[in-house]
């Protein structure tokens, strides 16, 4: 049934991030294998840009010996926003199902994609999530934080079925994302939510409310960490229950919005 599912890989980056290249390497050898490989990248500079073409280029004639489609989407600083960076990817992208993830993240095992993929098995499931914990270079205060965090969800029973959702390692399908898009005006609407986000958790209460369910597995999960200290953490905490109280409270079912409804998405075949 999974084989079935076409699903397309989105890879959010700033630039060639240092965990990048052992990301494609760690998707080459997946179970179940992508159609393509949608890289947003959200460049510093022209010469940084034709940088990622050349690594992609080469990454995918080394790595994936040219079996797998590869899609460039350059994104300026004055157009990103975690929504539209979110929006832009999933455009283009072609499978029916999406997974998005970022360049300094890594997959738990080879069977990461699959057992998220298996979800969808369920017409009622419209995403699938998993909760990241920190690379073994990550703060002290990450490693205490995120894997007590883990295990307490683990714990309470709610890491089944829940309304977490992140676009640091998500699974959706797209055709409910065309009928509500990631919202481009929470960050113009919402305090913090331009730094934050939130457009996830926005979308995952949406199809909630429409009688869909979210689903969080553990196998999803990936390493995910920003050497962070325990005053940032706790910064970010505070902001995002804000977000998080905000989102709740909008009346559903609701409308989102994206330009994208009016532009076409550049993007360069590798």
């Amino acid at each position: 049934m999974t084989e079935k599912l076409n699903v397309s890989i989105v890879i959010r980056t700033r630039d060639i991030e240092f965990l990048l290249e052992e990301l494609l390497k760690r998707m080459a050898k997946q179970t179940l294998q992508p159609i393509e490989f949608v890289i947003v990248d959200n460049f510093s500079s022209k010469k940084k840009l034709d940088e990622m073409r050349r690594f992609l280029y080469r990454v995918k004639k080394k790595v994936f010996h040219n079996k797998n489609n590869f899609k460039l989407v350059p994104l300026l600083d004055e157009e990103f926003s975690y929504p539209y960076s979110a929006n832009i990817g999933v455009a283009v992208a072609c499978g029916s199902l999406v997974c998005i993830t970022n360049g300094h993240s890594l997959p738990f095992s080879e069977e990461w994609l699959e057992s998220g993929v298996a979800h969808f098995q369920n017409q009622k499931v419209a995403g699938v999530a998993g909760y990241f914990v920190p690379h073994k270079n990550g703060s002290l205060w990450e490693k205490l934080t995120y894997n007590s965090w883990c295990k307490l969800y683990e714990k309470s029973g709610a890491y089944i079925k829940d309304n977490y959702f992140s676009t640091v390692n998500c699974i959706f399908r797209k055709s409910l994302w065309k009928v509500y898009p990631f919202d481009e005006q929470l960050p113009k609407t919402i305090p913090f939510a331009d730094k934050f986000g939130g457009e996830d958790y926005d979308w995952a209460l949406e199809m909630l409310a429409r009688g869909y369910e979210i689903v969080v597995e553990p196998k999803f999960n990936v390493y995910h960490s920003h050497k962070e200290p325990l005053s940032k953490l706790f910064s970010k905490h505070l902001a995002w229950q804000k977000v998080r109280k905000k989102i709740g409270s909008l009346t559903r079912p609701r409308k989102s919005y994206t330009k994208l409804a009016n532009i076409k998405p550049l993007y360069y075949e590798i």
